[in-house]
């Protein structure tokens, strides 16, 4: 495992930088675009996005719908793929049993041709949003950033999947039972724990799964042998899915430059930040006239706003920029599809009594009216 503390965060991000522009196809030299319908978004994003070069600015068109995509509406798409991804629906992931709210992916996932193609569009989606610095919210389980970037898997990474269990195993280490298993030899074996582990599937069935031969019979005397099987179990059930992510990555973006980072730097790239500040928020937002930071209306926008909760902001933010995320860089690096920075603005438009006067949205240029 390498050295991932040789370089400075902000020097892996510019060594990234540069391996993509390296490769990246300039937006003068033309775009790729899909023609995608709301109803069937999903497959035919995946149908579509094979015939696309993943170098070129991708655009998105919602046939029937009269918009032009100037980064806003892919950061929607973006949006909209990863929520049908992990919903339900599909399949290809569960809910972790842990105390913060994440993906992991179905251990009881058949390892089907039609399950990986699913699995390289994760891959190309995550591409995509590197190529183009665009922030998604993906609800991915810590430990799949871990195995994407192929860093070693420990003990404590069991509370990433199963607190439970991890909290059972810690409390059995302080014991220190297992320091000597032969003096101690029937208090262990009264424990009654085996080679095995209880797992529920999507349908919440029990199932009972061996991590060595006969293991349902065998008592664990070695706790720390049984800790290392269940973690080489845990890692063979996600890796045939988690290579074909990493492998189309790489495909793109060159190995060494990706495994620069850390797990939770390489989730903080792909999400952005997971809190919102109303005040930072405010500090980089810009008002076209009549606005300005003193008038009325903008002072009761900020005082709404501060009352808003986490969810709320993230609504709000999506609805105005495409994306519920804050960048890496926070407000102060909101950009245009094209890197441009597009400051949060707010607009003024004319009230016309008798007619419906909803507040609209320019996410392609992070604009409020």
């Amino acid at each position: 495992y390498k050295n991932k503390t040789i370089y400075s965060f902000d020097k892996k991000i510019e060594l990234l930088k540069n391996a993509i522009n390296a490769v990246k196809i300039s937006w003068q030299e033309g775009f790729c675009e899909l023609a995608l319908n709301r109803n069937k978004l999903l497959l035919e994003s995946m149908a579509q996005i094979k015939k696309v070069d993943l170098h070129k600015e991708l655009k998105i068109n919602f046939l029937g719908e009269i918009s032009l995509d100037a980064g806003g509406i892919i950061r929607e798409w973006f949006t909209t793929i990863f929520q049908a991804l992990e919903g339900e629906k599909l399949k290809l992931f569960v809910v972790s049993d842990t105390n913060e709210f994440s993906y992991i992916i179905n251990p009881f996932l058949s390892h089907n041709e039609e399950n990986f193609e699913y699995f390289a569009f994760i891959g190309k989606l995550i591409v995509k949003a590197l190529f183009d610095n665009i922030t998604v919210n993906i609800c991915f389980n810590k430990l799949i950033y871990k195995m994407i970037l192929q860093e070693q898997i420990t003990f404590d990474d069991l509370v990433f999947i199963d607190n439970p269990l991890y909290s059972s195993l810690k409390n059995l280490k302080e014991t220190r039972l297992f320091d000597d298993p032969n003096s101690n030899y029937e208090q262990i074996k009264d424990l009654e724990l085996y080679y095995s582990v209880e797992m529920k599937d999507i349908y919440n069935h029990m199932h009972s799964l061996e991590l060595m031969e006969k293991g349902r019979e065998m008592n664990v005397i070695y706790l720390d042998d049984f800790i290392k099987k269940r973690i080489y179990f845990m890692i063979g059930m996600y890796e045939p899915f988690i290579k074909v992510i990493r492998d189309t990555i790489y495909n793109f973006i060159p190995k060494d430059i990706i495994t620069n980072f850390t797990s939770d730097e390489f989730e903080l790239i792909l999400n952005g930040r997971p809190f919102i500040d109303v005040e930072e928020w405010r500090l980089f937002t810009e008002y076209k006239e009549p606005y300005s930071v003193n008038h009325y209306i903008i002072i009761w926008f900020w005082e709404i706003i501060s009352k808003l909760s986490q969810e709320e902001l993230s609504n709000l933010l999506l609805f105005s920029t495409g994306s519920g995320r804050v960048p890496l860089g926070g407000f102060a690096a909101l950009e245009s599809n094209r890197g441009n920075i597009a400051k949060y603005t707010i607009e003024s438009i004319p009230y016309n009594r008798g007619c419906k006067n909803f507040i609209k949205a320019h996410t392609c240029f992070n604009r409020l009216d």
